[in-house]
């Protein structure tokens, strides 16, 4: 039994279009900036936030098949493409990052680059402004929507802002110390600002990359749910006299994947009973989890104990473990 809800508006494509609005004006800005400037650190910030906008428009054909109901032929519908973008986007900007850093140390080895300083600052930090308001009309959109793509997109919001701000606080820097005369630093200035931009802003495709990964192949700590799940449903186990409920529970994307295997006291319970208690415990869950799968099964068969015990089966020889002693053999 499956369970979405959904909101009146669809708030994570408005959120999608604000980033992809937001994308096309910074990334066009900053590309131009870069050149009349001479300045890597803009374009490191520029083509960040280009990739940004690309990964936006992929987003939003991807929000429509998450979104699509479940067929036969796809019992669980596009669930796995919602991490696997989002493993994607973090790859393509740990490459970017690793590409600057390579690019920057070579520069920073052969006598760096002049930029202008002036022009560059005063850029930065109109830059900075726009990303403010983006990232908190995200933020509104976010809120009103459980969604991984957007949390990424805010993330991703974030890292490119703390750039622009880590080159304009390292460009005031610059500028005073230039006024005072250190006029050696100047070529230097611009490589290193993206070296120290890179090196902050790394772990964070990193660790997304290792979480998404997790999520795609099902193994992410999100998937241990049995407490959660068992408390929620404490009320309906002492309403309907269940002994012990096994929860086995994974999250894929935005959707919670549980198997409850329920013990009950009495054995002798009609199936109107079974549905009664399986829409009770669906009603509760719908209330922790908007997106969500239950398969609900009533058994005493532990689910960890493998199959060949429950059958009887000798895992080694794959025959019975017990077998009966022929009747010719019994005294």
């Amino acid at each position: 039994m499956k369970n979405n809800t959904s909101t009146p508006r669809n708030y994570e494509k408005t959120g999608l279009r604000i980033s992809i609005a937001g994308s096309v004006l910074l990334s066009s800005s900053a590309i131009i900036m870069a050149l009349v400037a001479k300045s890597q650190a803009i374009l490191l910030d520029g083509l960040y936030t280009f990739v940004t906008l690309v990964m936006a428009l992929v987003s939003l054909r991807v929000v429509d098949l998450v979104n699509m109901p479940e067929t036969r032929t796809r019992p669980f519908g596009y669930m796995a493409l919602e991490p696997f973008l989002n493993l994607i986007k973090s790859l393509v900007m740990l490459v970017l990052l690793t590409l600057f850093l390579i690019t920057n140390i070579q520069e920073l080895c052969t006598g760096g680059r002049r930029i202008a300083v002036d022009m560059t600052t005063l850029y930065m930090f109109i830059c900075l402004v726009i990303y403010a308001v983006i990232i908190l009309l995200l933020k509104k959109c976010e809120r009103r929507v459980q969604s991984s793509i957007l949390d990424l997109e805010i993330r991703n919001w974030k890292i490119d802002a703390m750039q622009t701000a880590g080159i304009a606080g390292s460009l005031v820097i610059a500028m005073i110390l230039l006024k005072r005369g250190h006029t050696t630093i100047l070529p230097y200035i611009d490589p290193l600002i993206v070296i120290a931009l890179v090196l902050v802003s790394l772990p964070v495709p990193v660790k997304v990359l290792a979480n998404e990964f997790k999520r795609l192949v099902l193994i992410s700590p999100e998937n241990r749910l049995e407490r959660e799940v068992k408390q929620q449903l404490a009320d309906i186990a002492r309403e309907f006299s269940i002994v012990d409920i096994q929860v086995w529970g994974l999250k894929s994307g935005r959707t919670h994947y549980l198997f409850l295997y329920c013990d009950l006291e009495n054995d002798q319970t009609t199936l109107d009973t079974l549905d009664r208690i399986r829409r009770a415990m669906f009603k509760q869950l719908a209330l922790v989890y908007p997106v969500f799968w239950a398969d609900i099964m009533f058994t005493r068969i532990n689910p960890e104990t493998p199959f060949y015990h429950v059958a009887g089966v000798d895992h080694a020889r794959h025959e019975p473990a017990c077998s009966p002693v022929p009747p010719a053999a019994q005294s």
